[in-house]
C-alpha cells in the first residue's frame, strides 16, 4: 500500500509496524514529530502501548531500555545534541545488551539549523560499539526501523536509527505494510545477576569482549546483506563514490546529470563496516571519493591508498550536502572541468533585509527579559541563559551566554565566582529546568552560590512544538515552586500580567532580596506561550494597541530594546503598530514608552 509520508511520520508508522510498543524521549528538532506521530497512531488504531515523553533524554533511554532487558521490542527518540544526555546509559547497554529490540533514534542536524552543534550520531554508535542504519528518503526510514528491530533483537544489541532533518522533515511516496496486525512480545525478565547486574571488573569485561565479538558478527551480517549485493551490481568505473544517507543522493544526481565516469556504493549501515573487504575493493578503482556528512565515520573506518574525502580537503567538512558541493569536490578530483551548473546566482548582500530571530508578539519572555535588561544594568551584570524559546532573548541583548541543556544554572554558579563584583541572572524554561536545571540548582544551594535564576514557566515545551511538560500533565504532584522549595530555599512566585509595570516592580524586588542574600535567589514566573491556544486565549486580552503619533518622540526605546515584531517607524518616522502583527496582549501600554505614546486602537474591537 503506498501512502505519502514525512520521514517522521514513515518513522512512527514503522514503528508500530515492528510491533514496537515502549516508545519514549525528549522532544527536539528535528525528531519531535516521531514520538507525537506514534502517539496520534496508537489512539486511532486504539493499540495498547506506551508513548510518553520523559524529563529527558537519559531517562527516556533508561525506561525504553528496562522494556528490552525485558523482552519487549523498545524506542528512545531525541536529537543528537539530546544523544550526549543519554550517552551514559547508552554505553552501559551497550556492553549489556537486551533480549527484546532496544531501538534508539537520534536525529540528525546537518548544517545547524536547529541545533547548537553538528554532531554526528553515526560516530557515537561507533564510540558505543552498536551498529547504526542511515536512512536516505522516508521510504528507507520506515523500512530500517524494521531492520533495525530484526536485527537488535538477533544480536541483542541496541541499534541506532539516524535519520538527518532532510529524512525527517521530507515528504514521499511510501510503500508500506497493509493491515498489519499489531503483535509486540510479551514482557518476562529473566533474572541474571552476571548480565544485567554484573559489576566490573569480572562479568562487565566479559561483557566486553562479548561486545567486541558481536561487533564482528555485525560487520559481517553487514557485509553479507548489505553491501556485498551492491558491490555486485557495480559496473567498474574509474571513480567510485563511497556515501551514506541524504549524501548519496546528491551524489548520484551529480553523476548521472553530467554523465561522469563514476559510481556510488550506498552504505545503509555506516558502522561497522567490513573494512577489509572495502579496502581491497577501493584498489580495483582508480580513485574513491567518500562523501558524507557531516563526520568522516565511513572514511575513519578505511585505509585504501586511494582514498579522497574530508581528511584530503577534496570534500568539505562541515555542513550539509548540495549538489553544488559535490561538483566542487569532483572538480577538485579532476571529474569535473566546467562551470559548476548547481552554482547558486550571487545576490547582493543589500537587496534581501535580515531579520534576527525573535520571539512571537505578545510572548511574556519579552517583557521579562525587557524588565530584566532595565532592571539589572548590563554593564554591572550578567546574563544566562538556556536551550529553548528564550534563548531569542540575545535580540533584546538579554542573553550573554548559553550552553546546553540545563547549563545556565551551573554557568550562573561559575560566572558567581569568577564576577563577585556583577549580579549573575539565570534564565531557564519549564521543560528545561526539569530535564536537568535541577542538579545545577541543588549544587548551587550547596556551595552557597549567590546569583539569581528566573525560571520561566509557560507550562509548555514551546519550540519543539508544543509538547506538554510534567507539571503541566500532572500539576497536582509536580510543581516547580514546591521542587524549589524541597532543596531548602524560598522561591519567589510572579503570576505574569500584560503589565510592564507590575513585571519591573517583581524585578525590583528580586534585586533588593538579592543585596542580603547569601544563597541563590530563585523565582518561577508563571506565563503562558502565545501559540498554546488552550492557555493564552484565556489570558491575552485580545486588544489592540496603535500609537499616538503625538506622544511619539522617536526615543527608539521599542524599537531597540522591546522588539516587538509588530512595531516599526512608518512614513512619518513615527513608530506605527501593524495590526495583522499584533498578538493584543496590551504589554507595551503601560511602562514601556516613556512618553505614554502607546494607546488602545479607536476601534477597541476584540481581535
Amino acid at each position: 500500500m503506498k501512502q505519502i509520508l514525512m520521514g517522521n511520520e514513515a518513522i512512527a508508522l514503522g514503528l508500530i509496524h515492528a510491533d514496537v510498543d515502549v516508545v519514549s524521549g525528549y522532544p527536539g528538532t528535528p525528531s519531535s514529530e516521531i514520538l507525537t506521530n506514534y502517539q496520534k497512531l496508537k489512539d486511532k488504531l486504539n493499540l495498547t502501548a506506551y508513548a510518553e515523553w520523559a524529563t529527558n533524554e537519559k531517562v527516556g533511554y533508561e525506561v525504553a531500555y528496562a522494556n528490552a532487558m525485558s523482552g519487549k521490542n523498545s524506542c528512545a527518540t531525541m536529537k543528537q545534541v539530546g544523544l550526549n544526555v543519554a550517552s551514559d546509559a547508552l554505553m552501559s547497554s551497550a556492553y549489556i545488551g537486551n533480549i527484546g529490540a532496544m531501538l534508539l533514534i537520534s536525529a540528525d542536524d546537518p548544517g545547524f539549523y536547529s541545533s547548537q552543534t553538528e554532531q554526528d550520531s553515526r560516530t557515537f554508535a561507533k564510540f558505543a560499539r552498536i551498529p547504526v542504519l542511515d536512512p536516505a528518503s522516508p521510504q528507507e526510514a520506515y523500512d530500517f526501523v524494521k531492520l533495525g528491530v530484526e536485527i537488535s533483537r538477533k544480536f541483542e544489541s541496541p541499534f541506532m536509527l539516524r535519520p538527518v532533518m532532510r529524512v525527517g522533515h521530507a515528504r514521499g511516496i511510501c510503500e508500506v505494510e497493509e493491515n498489519h496486525e499489531f503483535n509486540p512480545p510479551k514482557a518476562n525478565f529473566i533474572k541474571n545477576t552476571n548480565r544485567w547486574a554484573g559489576v566490573p571488573p569480572g562479568p562487565r569485561s566479559v561483557q566486553g569482549g562479548e561486545l567486541l565479538n558481536k561487533v564482528e558478527q555485525i560487520r559481517d551480517y553487514n557485509l553479507q546483506t548489505f553491501i556485498a549485493p551492491k558491490i555486485a551490481e557495480l559496473k567498474g568505473a574509474k571513480t567510485l563514490c563511497i556515501s551514506s544517507g541524504v549524501a548519496s543522493t546528491y551524489v548520484r544526481e551529480a553523476i548521472e546529470e553530467n554523465k561522469l565516469d563514476a559510481e556510488v556504493l550506498k552504505l545503509d549501515m555506516p558502522y561497522p563496516l567490513p573494512y577489509h573487504k572495502l579496502d581491497e575493493l577501493c584498489k580495483s578503482y582508480e580513485q574513491v571519493i567518500i562523501f558524507e556528512e557531516p563526520y568522516p565515520c565511513i572514511e575513519e573506518q578505511l585505509n585504501a591508498p586511494n582514498l579522497l574525502g574530508k581528511f584530503s580537503g577534496h570534500v568539505h567538512q562541515i555542513h550539509e550536502f548540495s549538489k553544488e558541493k559535490v561538483i566542487e569536490s569532483f572538480k577538485k578530483a579532476r571529474l569535473f572541468n566546467d562551470l559548476n551548473p548547481y552554482q547558486a546566482s550571487k545576490f547582493n548582500a543589500h537587496s534581501i533585509a535580515s531579520r534576527p530571530p525573535t520571539l512571537c508578539p505578545g510572548c511574556p519572555h519579552r517583557d521579562v527579559f525587557y524588565a530584566m535588561t532595565r532592571t539589572f544594568r548590563s554593564k554591572n551584570s550578567i546574563y544566562v541563559s538556556d536551550i529553548g524559546c528564550y534563548t531569542l532573548g540575545l535580540n533584546q541583548n538579554a542573553i550573554d551566554s548559553f550552553l546546553c541543556m540545563g547549563a545556565s544554572v551551573s554557568m550562573a554558579s561559575g560566572f558567581s565566582l569568577a564576577h563577585p563584583e556583577k549580579t549573575v541572572i539565570s534564565t531557564i524554561g519549564d521543560s528545561t529546568f526539569l530535564h536537568s536545571g535541577v542538579t545545577g540548582l541543588i549544587n548551587a544551594i550547596y556551595q552557597k552560590h549567590k546569583f539569581i535564576l528566573l525560571i520561566m514557566d509557560n507550562s509548555i515545551t514551546a519550540m519543539t512544538g508544543r509538547q506538554t511538560t510534567p507539571e503541566r500533565s500532572n500539576p497536582e504532584n509536580i510543581d516547580i515552586k514546591r521542587i524549589v522549595e524541597g532543596c531548602g530555599i524560598t522561591c519567589h512566585e510572579y503570576v505574569y500580567k500584560p503589565d510592564m509595570n507590575k513585571t519591573l516592580d517583581f524585578m525590583k524586588e528580586l534585586k533588593e532580596i538579592y543585596k542580603t542574600s547569601d544563597m541563590p535567589i530563585v523565582a518561577v514566573i508563571r506565563e503562558f506561550c502565545v501559540l498554546d491556544k488552550e492557555r493564552s486565549n484565556k489570558l491575552l486580552p485580545h486588544k489592540l494597541v496603535s500609537v499616538d503619533s503625538d506622544k511619539c518622540v522617536e526615543c527608539d526605546t521599542c524599537i531597540s530594546k522591546y522588539k516587538c515584531p509588530p512595531m516599526s517607524y512608518g512614513e512619518n518616522h513615527k513608530v506605527e503598530i501593524d495590526p495583522f502583527l499584533c498578538a493584543g496582549c496590551t504589554a507595551c501600554i503601560d511602562g514601556l514608552c516613556p512618553t505614554d505614546a502607546f494607546v488602545l486602537a479607536d476601534l477597541g474591537e476584540e481581535k
